[in-house]
């Protein structure tokens, strides 16, 4: 700290301390008359036990005690509870403790013979190390107290208590009660012995703690009067060597020269502040007030002034007693403080000047009164320890407890200027604490620092919500990563199983190639198998097309009636295999079946859940469909469908999770019920995108009933559409047909299912040889070309958008059918925006196939 505009740290650090120490001396001062009265009373009363009861009642209520009480010790080393005062409402215990042995109170005893005191601040401090009192306690509900011993002559004769006391007041309590114990012990043995001798040594006693009082006082310079009021006279003040010195008056100067002195230097602006505090002290019993006054030789000097209003005065007119002292250095020091305050306000919100080797802080800038650390000024370790217990957020109390250590502060301060830390409070508010080295020495240790804090909110926010985005992607990183390691994990098994099942069967069809039934029967059990596989790869392609893309939905006419029956359709070959049942009520009878919506997504849906329906099936069991109108207008109609089954249904647990991905209730369904567990979760994806519903009644091993319900617009065209019919069975005989495949065993499979239907096959590797083989080919060559997309050299999509272009007579014409393994709704886009006339997904079925071409035959 630079020395220009404040006076040295040293002399700060000595009236701060001066000032502390002498706020404590002036309720000390309280304390002592209040003591020299108790003791006055107890030596002068007639009979001692009046005497003891009338002190255990006024130190009760001037402690704010519940009880107050006297044990004396007897000669069979047991104690007893001989006086006792209770507070109103507060039960008595004088009866119930007669003759306690000390082997019930055996730390008490130990202590009491050492002359210590017993201070207890809580109660639930003591269990362990002073279990028999913790139990005496407890049961006369006690939480806090104070006692001291009474001996004379080194003898322990009792001791003297307070129950649940002010303990804000627990210095003083500790000092009356020293100094009670000590009477009340001479006041008992000078009943039984030499009172008067007692009596006299209690007097020097008194008189020589006041002459410790008054030095004190006079080193603190403060001086201790009394002003009296009479009617119809001038009033008085009876001043001590202290206040005469302070008042600049000569040893002959009168007690009314004393008064008038005292107020005519007040100065006229402050007489009427003067006043209100001598009234407000006959008002309240005590007052204060800070106010200039004009010394004779010193010039204005600045006093603060405190009076009591002494209830005891039996003497003429009204009496008022208290102290006046010097703070002139405390005030201009106050003012010099000012200009720093403004200075550093901008900055730091709160300022404290801290001394290391008297553990000593003090406020040199005032904060907003909510974020003031304690008191202005106390001891620094205290005062610390209290603001990060209250202050500071409960998280960041140990880090910051640690950062608060003065006794390591000087040693982390050695080769730095400042160190900080930051902390929110409680209410979240950010802040940085810092400590700063003040005329720092390189080598030696740091006696004085600046203790400062600062408002840090906005930029630590800024800072924290960048570290939650970088937790929140680090944390997505690794669900993705735990997802795709799962994913892997059941598609392993799942994609094994089948291939396994295919390949097992083929090593049977090996050792069985002489007889006929066992290699149908192979080759119907490779066929399901692999539609298992196919359909576990669709569900898996369709799960992620769902996850990582916007649902594209294609409306157009459909009759609700034929994709409910197709769904059936091909579950039926299961269905019967398992003896399954299937009724239908409503379908046939469903009043507007031609509607406008997603066919394939409808017929998606219901794939899923009859397929489950099938599969999670009893043998022999029973499904059932309806369907209901649920309202109609001119326009739209919705419609209820619920797929009912008798097979293990599901628990209440498992419905919560149907939904989710890759769920199935038991794991050993994999085994017994094949599946991906992502039927259901593509299921409710489709009916969120054609704003339907859907809801679950199931029961563990009873069976599950599915309901959807789905909002349609009506096909009002239907009526007038013409429809063309196809035939039975589809006609190819003799078409040429341009075949683009780049994988071998496809184009070998494709091409003999093709001439077995007699076509004509022209074969192309990829899109840049079809491309040449179109353009060289004759006009009336080839009638439909059959095009893959993924293919290198050039894809399928490529191909066709050349062909489409090209100078061939008929390359705007020629029909293109893609064959491809894409086949979502917008892989089926992008091949009509790139020229095909239809999309056929692989693998392939032949039927669909030789139909579509069919349908371009020119008979």
């Amino acid at each position: 700290m630079k020395r220009g505009g404040l006076m040295s740290l040293t002399e700060n650090h000595t009236i701060a301390e001066l000032l502390y120490e002498n706020g404590k001396l002036s309720a000390e001062l309280e304390a002592e008359r209040f003591m020299l009265e108790l003791i006055t009373s107890l030596s002068s009363t007639e009979l001692i036990d009046d005497g003891i009861n009338t002190v255990l009642r006024e130190v009760g209520e001037y402690t704010c005690a519940d009880r107050a009480y006297v044990f004396e010790i007897n000669e069979d080393y047991t104690t007893t509870n001989t006086y006792e005062w209770c507070k109103e409402g507060v039960t008595p215990q004088i009866d119930n403790l007669k003759g306690i042995p000390f082997e019930s109170m055996p730390n008490w005893i130990h202590l009491f013979l050492q002359g210590e005191n017993i201070l207890i601040e809580e109660l639930e401090d003591i269990k362990a190390e002073m279990p028999q009192e913790y139990g005496l306690l407890k049961f006369q509900n006690v939480q806090t107290l104070i006692a001291f011993p009474i001996s004379i002559h080194e003898k322990l004769m009792g001791f003297v208590g307070v129950d649940n006391p002010d303990m804000k007041k627990s210095r003083l309590i500790r000092r009356l009660l020293s100094l009670l114990g000590y009477h009340i012990g001479v006041a008992v043995d000078a009943y039984k012995k030499e009172c008067t001798k007692l009596e006299m040594a209690s007097i020097k006693s008194r008189q020589k703690y006041r002459r410790n009082i008054e030095e004190i006082f006079c080193g603190a310079q403060i001086g201790i009067w009394s002003i009296i009021k009479q009617e119809g006279k001038e009033p008085v003040m009876e001043a001590d060597a202290n206040m005469r010195e302070l008042l600049g008056l000569t040893k002959g100067s009168t007690s009314e020269e004393c008064y008038r002195i005292w107020r005519d230097n007040i100065p006229s602006e402050y007489t009427e502040k003067v006043d209100n505090c001598v009234k407000e002290t006959l008002e309240k019993g005590y007052a204060d007030v800070i106010y200039p006054w004009n010394h004779p030789t010193r010039g204005k000097i600045w006093i603060r002034c405190g009076g009591v209003w002494p209830k005891d005065y039996e003497g003429i007119g009204v009496c008022i007693r208290g102290y006046h002292q010097d703070i002139t250095k405390n005030i201009e020091r106050e003012m010099r403080f000012r200009s720093l305050k403004a200075a550093t306000s901008e900055i730091y919100y709160a300022i404290y000047n801290i001394n290391l080797n008297t553990d000593y802080m003090e406020q040199i800038s005032e904060p907003n009164k909510m974020y003031k650390i304690a008191n202005d000024r106390g001891i620094a370790s205290e005062k610390l320890k209290e603001f990060c217990t209250f202050q500071i957020h409960e998280d960041y109390q140990e880090e910051m407890r640690k950062f608060f250590d003065l006794s390591t502060l000087g040693e982390r301060l050695k080769e730095k200027n400042f160190v900080s830390r930051e902390y929110p409070n409680k209410q979240g508010i950010w802040r940085r604490a810092v400590f700063i080295a003040q005329e720092k020495v390189p080598t030696e240790s740091v006696t004085e620092v600046l203790y400062v804090t600062q408002i840090i909110d906005d930029y630590k926010q800024k800072e924290l919500a960048y570290q939650q985005e970088l937790v929140k992607a680090l944390k997505e990183a690794r669900i993705a990563n735990d997802a795709k390691a799962e994913f892997l994990r059941k598609m392993s098994h799942d994609i094994r199983t089948p291939i396994n099942g295919i390949m097992g069967m083929l090593d049977i069809e090996e050792k069985n190639w002489d007889a006929p039934e066992r290699l149908k029967e192979c080759h119907e059990k490779m066929k399901v198998t692999a539609g298992n596989l196919l359909q576990l790869v669709n569900n898996v392609l369709d799960m992620n097309k769902l996850e990582t893309s916007r649902l594209e939905v294609e409306y157009k006419p459909f009759d609700i009636r034929e994709v409910l029956r197709g769904c059936w359709t091909d579950l039926e070959s299961q269905a019967e295999k398992m003896g399954l049942e299937l009724e239908k009520i409503g379908v046939s009878e469903i009043e507007c079946p031609h509607v406008v919506g997603s066919p394939m997504y409808f017929r998606q849906i219901f794939a899923n859940i009859l397929s489950n329906a099938v599969k999670y099936n009893k043998i022999h069991g029973k499904i059932t469909l309806r369907v209901d109108m649920v309202s109609r207008t001119e326009d739209d109609v919705v419609y209820r469908f619920s797929v009912s089954d008798t097979g293990i249904g599901m628990s209440e647990e498992f419905q919560k999770h149907i939904f989710e991905t890759f769920t199935q209730e038991d794991t050993g369904a994999r085994t017994v019920y094949r599946g991906t567990g992502l039927g259901m979760a593509i299921a409710k994806k489709l009916v969120d995108a054609l704003g339907g519903t859907i809801k679950i009644k199931s029961k563990k091993n009873v069976g599950s009933t599915f309901i959807l319900v789905f909002p349609f617009a009506i096909d009002k065209d239907y009526e007038n559409a013409s429809v063309q019919s196809e035939p039975e069975t589809p006609n190819v005989e003799g078409m040429h047909v341009l075949l683009v495949e780049d994988n071998e065993l496809n184009m070998e499979i494709a091409r003999y299912l093709l001439e077995e239907a007699g076509v004509q096959v022209i074969a192309a590797k990829n899109g840049q040889e079809a491309l040449d083989i179109f353009e060289q080919s004759g006009e009336q060559e080839i009638d439909l070309i059959l095009m893959d997309i993924m293919m290198p050299v050039m894809d399928g999509l490529e191909a066709t958008r050349r062909i489409r272009t090209c100078t061939h007579p008929r390359g705007a014409t020629v029909p293109i059918i893609a064959i491809s393994a894409n086949a979502f709704a917008d892989d089926i886009q992008k091949a009509k925006n790139a020229g095909m006339n239809e999309h056929l997904a692989k693998p392939f079925e032949m039927e669909k196939v030789l139909r579509a071409i069919s349908r371009y035959h020119k008979v």
